[in-house]
């Protein structure tokens, strides 16, 4: 009886199956993840409903997305420049057609947006579009974005500034030993890469002109300067930087490239004090220690060297500056204000 009993409540007694969850239209799935990068700032979290999209399922969602009345638009072209980042070191060709989506995000949001609103969106975001190409050394698509941005708005001096930058890079890439931190002139048969940077030299010239105080610029300005030979040119625009910068990053490159401008003409003593200064800046810097270690050893002070050296080791670790420098670095002050803008 009790067997017989077991049978049918095997055969009667189902086991409880949660009820599918009913697919979303892909334009409504779209909605709910950038709804979502909203609301928590979680790209990854924002991603689960439409992870595994193809580029075309994408390509076909977000234009019919952009038409709804309710489509937040400026908050989906940061999702797809937060996509971007992502992807652009293990594929640049994915994360520029991501920023092609971002890009027609931005164009319908100028149909319906205020023109000064979008005008100022559009300045930070291209920034940082176009910046995260220059990381992966790709100047021409970098290039591109920044020449997109500068149509919608022509005044940026972050722009601008990138644009030379952009410039500055092409010249530099092949010249390697240009790229040290003591380097001040590049080798002969290098007309034109020095034609390039002083291309590079009027943009940021251009941006002085209108913000004499612009430190960032009046640095590469003075870096450009000492790379191309004009020693005398170079140190007042970096003394000059030195003067006006506020950010610490700009406070440290400008005591590198005067240490470096003034190791190269013998005058060790103010050396060694730009090269203590910029480390007193950035205390886990590779290249300022190294920079004073050198001199270090020049005067026959290998102990100071180690000890130098030691130190370093005993700091936690951090990204130096100088390396930022030399790819011209992510727009990072722009993304928190981009972020900022679309979360709530």
């Amino acid at each position: 009886m009790r067997v017989l009993t077991l049978v049918i409540l095997l055969l009667t007694v189902r086991p409880a199956i949660a009820p599918a969850q009913p697919q979303l239209d892909p334009i409504e799935a779209y909605d709910v993840a950038v709804r979502r990068y909203v609301s928590t700032g979680d790209v990854a979290r924002a991603l689960d409903g439409i992870r595994g999209w193809s580029v075309e399922q994408l390509e076909v969602a977000i234009p019919n997305y952009a038409v709804r009345p309710d489509a937040a638009l400026r908050e989906a072209a940061v999702l797809q420049l937060e996509i971007a980042l992502r992807t652009v070191v293990a594929a640049p060709g994915l994360a520029a057609t991501h920023l092609d989506l971002g890009e027609s995000l931005i164009r319908s949001a100028r149909e319906r947006l205020p023109q000064a609103a979008v005008t100022a969106f559009a300045d930070r975001w291209y920034g940082v579009a176009a910046s995260m190409f220059l990381t992966v050394n790709n100047t021409v698509r970098a290039g591109r974005l920044i020449g997109h941005g500068l149509q919608l708005a022509p005044a940026s001096v972050g722009l601008v500034l990138l644009r030379g930058i952009a410039v500055e890079l092409d010249a530099m890439g092949a010249e390697s030993g240009a790229w040290s931190v003591s380097a001040t002139g590049l080798r002969r048969g290098s007309l034109q890469r020095v034609r390039e940077l002083l291309a590079a030299e009027q943009e940021y010239r251009r941006i002085l002109n209108e913000q004499p105080s612009f430190a960032r610029a009046r640095v590469r300005l003075g870096r450009v300067l000492a790379v191309v030979g004009r020693t005398v040119e170079a140190q007042a625009e970096l003394e000059r930087a030195q003067q006006d910068a506020e950010d610490s990053t700009e406070q440290y490159l400008a005591a590198m490239f005067l240490g470096s401008l003034h190791e190269d003409r013998g005058d060790l003593a103010k050396a060694r004090e730009s090269f203590e200064r910029a480390l007193s800046i950035a205390p886990a810097s590779h290249a300022a220690t190294a920079a004073l270690g050198y001199l270090e050893v020049m005067a026959g002070r290998a102990d100071r060297a180690h000890a130098l050296a030691r130190s370093l080791l005993s700091q936690p670790a951090a990204a130096d500056p100088w390396w930022a420098y030399r790819n011209g670095g992510l727009e990072q002050a722009s993304l928190a204000w981009l972020r900022e803008q679309v979360r709530r």
